[in-house]
């Protein structure tokens, strides 16, 4: 999400500086180069920041190595959290209030990013902010998910479905993420706490589906996997698991003056119209599990 965060932080006269590897200088900001993952190397470029985004901390290791480096003497602690953090919820959508863990479904993802925030959340003398979203999207996602649609339905090919269609999602544009983490520095006294973060509107994969293609002014062929492919896993032919993703957000709604810019059609109508068409179409190869399905 790096490339709608800095030039938003840059936007608002912030001085930014990025840790990487050195592979990804970007103009305006200073750089130091680690392995984040390498305490020895961290220590070296140790400095003092008045805030500090971590969006890159998958484990409670690397949260803590990088609070060790820069927690000291930062007065706001920004992490990017998941929505996978949460254990199973029966009956109702995942608050800031129910147990984490990590749902069996996300694996060590959930568990992992579990251990991280609880770390954070725990320590005493810097404000942390766990932000947990469900599914992002938008022009700088890298993940195959709206263009994994796109690709199948400007190629004419069928879009098959994990179970029948029915499974919850919910969205949040990275643009939205850069909008709330410039709410949450600008804020006098940051708060230590979990913020599930999303759109509010809650789509089924179907709804989804049929507004992308919607968006790319094609009627598509869509197949479930109940029928076409039972007993293979949604993610062999699909972006998403066969699991809801999507969270209880009142939390934000109604403790901070902050609302998402973008609604769910005008923001992937504006992903949409980021691309080509012909860039579109290619971005997203048959899977082996697809080729394997007789239509």
């Amino acid at each position: 999400m790096g490339a709608s965060l800095i030039p938003a932080l840059l936007s608002k006269g912030y001085n930014v500086t990025l840790l990487n590897r050195g592979t990804r200088p970007v103009p305006g900001t200073r750089q130091l180069v680690a392995d984040r993952n390498d305490p020895f190397a961290m220590q070296q470029i140790a400095d003092k920041f008045e805030a500090v985004i971590d969006t890159s901390a998958y484990t409670r290791e690397q949260s803590r190595i990088a609070f060790n480096t820069f927690g000291i003497h930062a007065k706001k602690w920004i992490h990017l959290s998941s929505a996978a953090v949460y254990k199973e919820t029966k009956g109702h959508l995942p608050s800031e209030k129910d147990p984490i863990g990590g749902a069996s479904v996300w694996g060590v993802y959930g568990r992992d990013k579990s251990e991280a925030d609880h770390f954070l959340l725990n320590q005493e003398h810097t404000p942390a902010v766990a932000i947990r979203p469900p599914y992002l999207y938008g022009p700088n996602n890298d993940i195959d998910r709206e263009q994994f649609v796109w690709a199948r339905a400007l190629t004419e090919r069928p879009i098959i479905l994990p179970g029948d269609g029915q499974t919850k999602l919910q969205f949040l544009h990275e643009e939205d993420l850069a909008s709330f983490i410039l709410y949450l520095l600008a804020m006098h006294a940051m708060p230590t706490e979990a913020v599930n973060l999303a759109d509010p509107h809650i789509l089924t994969i179907e709804k989804w589906v049929k507004m992308l293609c919607s968006i790319a002014e094609i009627e598509p062929e869509i197949l479930y996997g109940s029928d076409m492919a039972p007993g293979i896993p949604a993610r062999e032919y699909f972006p998403f698991r066969d699991y809801d993703c999507a969270l209880d957000v009142t939390r934000y709604l109604e403790n901070f003056d902050w609302q998402p810019h973008y609604k769910l059609r005008e923001g992937f109508t504006h992903t949409f119209k980021s691309h080509s068409k012909e860039e579109l179409a290619k971005s997203s190869p048959p899977t082996l599990a697809e080729k394997a399905i007789e239509y």
